[in-house]
């Protein structure tokens, strides 16, 4: 299987606003409900947005690869259960999700706990898909339960490193399922033959 991820020493976040669809409103930290560590059911699809043109500018439209791989990810059996679709204030996240007949909201990038707080206040129970970039992903994955693996030698890293996605990973989709208890891990490839790697904890 090629390599997905690159250990990095730091995140950048650069983003600018677009107001498409409702919106999910960020909360303070003191103002954040606990609620959501109630739920105990949940099963949450987190991917990168699909190849993006070669533009200037910060918001590129998908490629033609990329609207391919949107219309690929929505012939997902899968995914044939999600109720609800999040996507950051980018045109590439939103064609990311856009063949998938759902309603979809949009979120801010930069708060990663509000929109699984607000997933799991609301979606409990449900199943929902999360369009994000190389540099969030990984943290989505990881505030859902789900790990990220480091070795070296044939042995595991004593501190979790940051992690985030190669610039040249466009297809992989993380699972995410908490039931009975239990979490399970699955990744999935859109372009590929879909295969999957499930990891149970």
């Amino acid at each position: 299987m090629r390599r997905f991820v690159t250990v990095v020493a730091s995140m950048l976040l650069l983003y600018s606003p677009l107001s498409v669809h409702s919106t999910v409103k960020a909360a303070s930290a003191s103002s954040v409900s606990k609620s959501g560590d109630t739920c105990k059911d949940y099963d949450v699809f987190v991917l990168r947005h699909f190849e993006k043109e070669e533009a200037e500018g910060k918001d590129p439209n998908l490629s033609k690869r990329g609207q391919s791989q949107a219309k690929k990810l929505s012939q997902l059996p899968m995914l044939k259960g999600v109720s609800h679709g999040f996507y950051t204030p980018y045109k590439r996240t939103y064609q990311t999700l856009e063949h998938l007949d759902i309603q979809k909201s949009v979120y801010d990038p930069s708060q990663p706990e509000s929109l699984i707080e607000h997933i799991k206040n609301n979606y409990c129970g449900k199943s929902v898909v999360i369009a994000g970039h190389s540099n969030t992903v990984p943290d989505l994955v990881k505030l859902l339960g789900g790990r990220f693996v480091v070795s070296y030698a044939g042995q595991s890293l004593g501190q979790e490193p940051v992690i985030h996605l190669s610039e040249s990973d466009y297809g992989s989709v993380f699972r995410v399922t908490l039931h009975n208890e239990r979490l399970h891990q699955q990744l999935y490839k859109v372009d590929d033959n879909i295969s999957s790697n499930t990891e149970l904890k």
